[in-house]
């Protein structure tokens, strides 16, 4: 290797690295809010282009998309009684569960204070609801032990699909008002688009 190809590679290193940092979230190593819409954008590009026109884009691997918008329920009360670091804790674990349930192909992401996103590349909208719920019943399993005491928690969401129709934001807000749903029926539960 030259000199010139080691300074080029050290180049490319260093953009890689930035670009990292400035698509993740610090606290739960999860994409964050940049990272997320343009990491589910190309998957919504290639979605678009199956759905325009199936019977000649049949090789497309990738047919549908969808989103699950999760909200820790009681978040505030949960900073408020025992401080924000066991939030924080909170947080990583719930990252952690979210994770450790999706595929690799899916795009998790924090996408401000409690709330966590995720891209379901390849799922309907039922099959993004069985994996939602799931999720919500590991998160409503858990347990966070911070100073001596568990704390236990639950978490509401919201799912939609991608249709023709729609760019990003069209359908971040269906699955918004899904979870919005969710938190005035009762919390602790995940609402399909599709039933509103």
């Amino acid at each position: 290797m030259t000199e010139e190809q080691k300074k080029i590679k050290e180049l490319e290193d260093e953009v890689s690295r930035l670009k990292e940092l400035a698509y993740k979230d610090e606290l739960t190593d999860l994409y964050n809010r940049h990272g997320f819409k343009d990491e589910s954008e190309k998957f919504i590009d290639e979605v678009k282009g199956y759905l325009e026109n199936p019977s000649r884009r049949e090789n497309f691997l990738i047919k549908s998309l969808s989103l699950g918008i999760f909200d820790i329920d009681n978040f505030k009360k949960i900073n408020d009684t025992y401080g924000h670091q066991a939030g924080d804790a909170i947080l990583k674990l719930v990252s952690k569960i979210i994770k450790e349930r999706v595929r690799g192909i899916d795009i998790v992401a924090r996408w401000g204070g409690e709330e966590i996103i995720v891209g379901l590349v390849g799922s309907d909208e039922n099959n993004a609801y069985e994996i939602a719920d799931d999720i919500r019943k590991k998160i409503e399993e858990a347990t966070v032990n911070w100073e001596g005491e568990a704390i236990k928690f639950t978490m509401s969401g919201g799912v939609a699909s991608f249709t023709e129709a729609e760019d990003f934001d069209s359908l971040f807000k269906k699955s918004d008002k899904a979870l919005y749903k969710a938190k005035q029926t009762g919390k602790n539960k995940i609402v399909k688009a599709s039933d509103l």
